[in-house]
């Protein structure tokens, strides 16, 4: 039998192909790479190209044993060869280990240097921290030289200054409060016709489940901050229909929140003793938020917040029977009532910033004055804890809640009751709109009551898209909008849009 030759090597071919054009055998490696780079076969110098090529089935053929391994001293020779080579290699290989390993020694050794460097860093920065708040304690509790008299310990005082600029904000506000006509007002017609277009149950945590406050910004009613029970405030933008923010600090619930009209500025109460306020680094709201105070000047729940209408000072309400004003710039206490006989519950100051109204454990309205931080009058009617309260926007009326369900509206002229609502469940949340036109009311559901007179209170609405019991309350400008919150983790926002 005849061996197929490669015309171009002479050799036997692995893969040989056959072209009918020029009539010769070829290895395809070679032939295929001469076409590509000459198109023409090496041998007659014919024009090929591979279509010309055909492959050749035969038998795979047997490369001969070279001639070295052919004797034995011939593959004694391979062999140690072989052995060199992979000896060489070996050395190699130990070489980089040696070095592989040197390198991840000093690696190491930084590694831990640095832990050590970070660790050092970290105790210091702690005590760093501890001596702060410690002089911020010193701080807080320290009396001014310039304070007035009776101010305790740790008070700045409510300064002739302060009361002077309350005083002649309350004659301002007094006079545009006298205007009973509100052109931009939602009728009653369409507040009769809200819906609930937004409900919104991701915001906070599923882990601790319920939001228990909520607040609209006077001015952008897109803007809302919440407060749940996994101890976060979230900052929701109503347009985008998404958070924000979420400003996590406090360490239990959070129980009250508010927004600041004129700044970008939030205040938080929480169940941990605590009120945070939080300024945000830019003008844009929705960037980040940072804690500007902590103010710890309650030992027991901090339960409300309210901001006087001067926008300079923050009230506070506690477990622990007392009630403060605090200063929002420095975050230093101006005035702390102490010792007062109940727990309040609930707290809030009047509409011309003279008064503040607080409910108590002990089924008691208590309305004190500013000025003189003394009681001027004592609400009684109330057969259950007074956990919510909302002043008209004339400043003439107060509605308050409490636990047995029953609302109950107060004209603060007298002062007598003159209105008393049951409603569905304990009452949570009460919300008079900025006119004092209409009344939210949250019990188990949320329910809208028109007080167009001082002798009529009509329901307007009615919702009952909640599933568990509705905490918190708060109107847009106008009564265009409701926003509500509710212990089943979700925030519904109410409109004719």
């Amino acid at each position: 039998m005849s061996t197929i030759v490669c015309a171009i090597s002479g050799t036997a071919p692995e893969q040989p192909v056959y072209s009918p054009k020029t009539r010769q055998v070829y290895e395809r490696r070679l032939i295929e790479k001469q076409v590509q780079e000459t198109g023409r076969c090496p041998v007659t110098k014919e024009e090929l190209t591979q279509e010309d090529l055909c492959e050749m089935k035969v038998n795979k053929v047997v490369k001969p044993r070279p001639a070295a391994a052919t004797s034995i001293p011939g593959m004694l020779t391979l062999l140690q060869t072989e052995w060199d080579a992979l000896m060489s290699e070996t050395y190699e290989l130990k070489t980089n280990l040696d070095t592989t390993r040197k390198q991840l020694s000093h690696a190491l050794y930084q590694h831990d240097a640095a832990c050590r460097v970070i660790a050092r860093l970290l105790r210091e920065r702690d005590a760093a921290r501890a001596q702060v708040a410690q002089l911020q304690d010193q701080l807080s509790n320290s009396t001014p030289a310039n304070a007035p008299v009776g101010a305790a310990e740790g008070e700045t005082g409510l300064t002739p200054q302060i009361l002077s600029k309350m005083e002649e904000l309350a004659k301002n506000l007094a006079k545009t409060r006298k205007q009973r006509n509100f052109p931009d007002l939602n009728p009653l017609e369409e507040v009769k016709r809200l819906e609930c277009k937004g409900s919104f149950s991701t915001i906070h945590q599923s882990t601790a489940p319920g939001i228990i406050c909520v607040d609209v910004h006077k001015v952008h009613p897109n803007r809302i901050a919440t407060g749940g029970v996994d101890s976060q405030v979230i900052l929701f933008d109503a347009q985008k229909s998404k958070p924000v923010q979420k400003l996590a600090g406090h360490s239990k619930k959070v129980t009250a929140v508010k927004l600041h009209p004129d700044k970008d500025v939030v205040a938080s109460a929480s169940q941990d003793a605590t009120v945070k306020v939080w300024t945000c680094s830019s003008t844009d709201w929705s960037s980040q938020y940072n804690c500007l105070h902590t103010i710890r000047k309650h030992s027991a729940e901090v339960t409300d917040l309210s901001i006087h209408p001067l926008g300079e000072y923050l009230l506070t309400a506690s477990l622990d029977k007392s009630w403060a004003i605090h200063d929002f710039a420095t975050g230093r206490c101006v005035r702390h009532m102490q010792d007062l006989g109940s727990a309040y519950p609930c707290m809030s100051f009047h509409p011309d910033g003279l008064i503040v109204a607080g409910g108590t454990q002990d089924k008691t309205v208590v309305v004190w004055d500013v000025k003189e931080q003394a009681t001027v009058a004592s609400l009684t009617g109330h057969e259950g804890v007074v956990q919510t309260l909302s002043f008209s926007g004339n400043g003439y009326y107060l509605a308050s809640g409490s636990s047995d369900g029953v609302v109950k509206l107060w004209d603060l002229r007298k002062p007598v009751n003159i209105q008393t609502i049951k409603v569905d469940g304990p009452a949570h949340s009460v919300a008079f709109d900025a006119t004092g036109q209409y009344l939210a009311v949250g019990s188990k559901s949320v329910q809208v009551f028109n007080f167009a007179t001082k002798t009529t209170l009509t329901e307007a609405a009615a919702f009952k898209e909640h599933a568990d019991a509705v905490t918190g309350l708060c109107w847009g400008p106008n009564a265009k909008t409701l926003a509500s919150v509710s212990m089943d983790r979700s925030l519904k926002i109410y409109s004719n849009k």
